[in-house]
Order: structure tokens, then C-alpha cells, then sequence
């Protein structure tokens, strides 16, 4: 699985030198294949989810495939889960021959292959240098992390298994970060933990913000698996099972991104263009936005008051030194101040009988990276 979706995949494998057949007995599917198959059936896959590769010294054919049992992607395939067969390293088929297929060492001016004892040897008696002159403390590790197409799970696990199982390392960094810690660290002192939602709420929400996320292309599986049947009112039941009482409909969405992107265009053909608001920014004007947001619904009152006294501390103060009109929000993002106005109401006015609104709001590395 990838990111912070998380789809199911299910990997086959079988020798090199055996097919199965059409008939249901003789295919993994259990399907009649010498018949035509409905639009969405589970029995097939692409030529991007096959390949021949080596498992324990001998070829095998492999198919990986998505997982249409996955309440995550129900059988959805994103451009990198889809292709992990296809991107695997293959020397039957020529994919991926330039992937590492032994350690690396600086030898003699040069990264040249070697055994994995001779690779784990060298880094025991580093090590071993490093804690016997400074100590523990004085051992850092920099380290791959992420990484598509099968290779970010299996590297990611190896590396953890030595420095956090074997070696049981103090001071670690890894991908883009200074240390083993969160992308969002500025959200996450402020209280905020990244990846705190549930899918669901996606299906769930009355209004859906997304802040510089293109999940159309970005997170393919997670928008029409969990954005669209919301967008399109087909999780109405799933709402009312949840809320009882309280007033449903369709989500109203909300999308700030400077660009006309494709998700805009998603968004308008299954929600209608009456239940979308494409706020086009001036690029860079997030804060102004989220200040005049903030300032205007304060004002109005649509607080959750025992949630901020109990989770929050200085707000007023808070309130007070970032305090922007939605006229001066409009001058500064290029925006009416009717737009700043709606957009304000669609996240926090409340619905009938009072019941808060529900908003979830998505945003991106393009966000938090900027802004952090």
C-alpha cells in the first residue's frame, strides 16, 4: 500500500512453467473465462500488474493486484499500487535493471557491490568505532524512507528491523526531515496529528475543504472511493445512520487552488456546479483566507466553545493578532468578499435545529511544505 491511503493489494505467484486454464476449477478467479466479463469484474488484470521474476532461485509469473474486498480502494488502482508487478526488478522481462541487486560500499574511489556479511560487517565495526569513542550519543543515522512500486514497504521494514530492532539506535533522520518525525511537525505542535481522519469522513461530511491537494490525480482511490459517493449523495444512508436526526444532504465542497485543476472539474460534474466553490487564490494568500475564515465566523459565534476552552489555550489572543476583515482578506487573495462570505458559511454556519456543521478539511504537501 502507498501513502496515506493504504489500499489492499493481493500478490499471486506460480512457477514459470504452468497455466491455469478457462474453466472456473482451473483459474484463481473461479470464474468461466472463455466468457465474456461484466464492466467491473474482479477477474482480470492488467498487463501492468504481471511480470516474471526470481523467487527463491527459480522464475515465476507474479500478479499483484488490487484487493476488491478493500473497503480503502474496493478494487481501484492508483498509477503507482497498480503497477508494483510491472515495476518490480525483472531480468525475464528487462523492468527495472537498473535497481540494486547487492549492497553498495565506497571502496577504492568508488561504490562497488558486495555480500551482505561483508555489508553488515562493515556496519558493526563502524558502529562499534563510533560508540566505543563518543558513545551511544554520538551514533546518527540517516536513512531511506518512502519509496513506490513495491520498494518503500521492503526497504523501509529493513532499515527499521536493524536500527530500531538489531542496533536499537537513538538518533535517526530519514527522507527530508532532521529527524524521525512527522512532515507537518508545525501542525503537530500545534495540537493537530497528522493522518487523524477516517476515510469515512470523507462520506460523512457536510463540507469537504481541500487546500492545495489535487486529489483527483494525487490520491486517485481515496476521492472516488470515499469523495465521490458523498459528492454524488449515494452515502446519504450511511449519514443518517450515523447522525440520526440531524439535517443531511450531499457535501458542499470546497476547493482553494489558484489553478483550474482536473478535481475541480470532478467535483462539478458529480456534485453540480451549485454544490462546488473553486476559490482561486493569488498564490501564496493561504493565511489571508484562513484569517478572514477564521475572523468572520468568531465573530458570528459558530464556535465549539467547550472544545476550544478545554483543547486550546490563548484563542482570543489568538483571534485578536490575526484579526483580518473579508474586505481585507479579499485585497490581499484576489478574492470577492462574497466568495470569503460563502465559503465561511458553507465550513461553519450551522445546519437546522442548530446541529454544527460538519467540515473536513484536506490539505497537501504543497501546503504544509510552504508553510510550515
Amino acid at each position: 500500500h502507498f501513502c496515506i491511503v493504504g489500499c489492499g493489494y493481493k500478490a499471486y505467484s506460480w512457477p514459470v512453467n504452468k497455466q491455469g486454464g478457462t474453466a472456473p476449477d482451473a483459474n484463481k478467479f473461479g470464474t468461466d473465462l472463455s466468457k465474456q466479463q461484466p464492466a467491473e469484474t474482479d477477474a482480470w488484470y492488467s498487463p501492468a500488474m504481471y511480470n516474471i521474476v526470481s523467487q527463491n532461485g527459480q522464475d515465476v509469473h507474479i500478479v499483484i493486484k488490487p484487493d476488491k474486498a478493500c473497503v480503502v480502494n474496493s478494487g481501484l488502482g492508483s498509477i503507482r499500487g497498480a503497477r508494483m508487478a510491472e515495476m518490480s526488478y525483472s531480468q525475464q522481462r528487462n523492468t527495472e535493471l537498473q535497481r540494486l541487486t547487492d549492497p553498495m560500499v565506497w571502496r577504492y574511489g568508488q561504490m562497488q557491490p558486495t555480500s551482505w556479511d561483508d555489508a553488515l560487517d562493515l556496519v558493526a565495526r563502524v558502529t562499534v568505532a563510533i560508540i566505543n569513542d563518543m558513545g551511544e550519543d554520538g551514533l546518527f543515522v540517516s536513512a531511506y524512507d518512502h519509496g513506490g512500486a513495491g520498494g518503500g514497504y521492503e526497504n523501509t521494514w529493513g532499515t527499521g528491523k536493524l536500527y530500531f530492532g538489531a542496533m536499537k539506535i537513538k538518533n535517526i533522520r530519514i527522507h527530508n526531515r532532521p529527524a524521525y518525525n512527522s512532515e507537518v511537525h508545525a501542525t503537530r505542535d500545534m495540537g493537530v496529528g497528522e493522518l487523524n481522519n477516517c476515510y469515512e469522513d470523507a462520506e460523512l461530511a457536510d463540507t469537504i475543504v481541500a487546500v492545495g491537494t489535487n486529489a483527483l490525480e494525487t490520491q486517485t482511490n481515496y476521492f472516488l472511493n470515499h469523495w465521490v459517493p458523498n459528492l454524488r449523495g449515494t452515502s446519504l444512508d450511511k449519514k443518517k445512520a450515523e447522525f440520526g436526526s440531524e439535517p443531511v444532504e450531499k457535501a458542499h465542497i470546497i476547493i482553494v487552488d489558484p489553478r483550474r485543476t482536473v478535481t475541480v472539474n470532478a467535483c462539478e460534474v458529480e456534485a453540480g456546479k451549485d454544490m462546488v466553490m473553486h476559490l482561486a487564490i493569488n498564490s501564496g494568500t493561504d493565511l489571508a483566507l484562513f484569517n478572514g475564515w477564521m475572523t468572520y465566523i468568531a465573530d458570528k459565534g459558530w464556535l465549539d466553545k467547550a472544545f476550544i476552552d478545554a483543547s486550546t489555550t490563548n484563542f482570543n489572543a489568538m483571534k485578536n493578532a490575526n484579526k483580518t476583515s473579508l474586505e481585507d482578506a479579499a485585497k490581499i487573495t484576489g478574492l470577492s468578499v462574497d466568495e470569503i462570505r460563502k465559503s465561511a458559511e458553507w465550513i461553519a454556519q450551522p445546519k437546522a435545529g442548530n446541529a454544527r456543521r460538519r467540515t473536513m478539511f484536506a490539505y497537501e504537501k504543497g501546503f504544509i511544505w510552504g508553510n510550515d
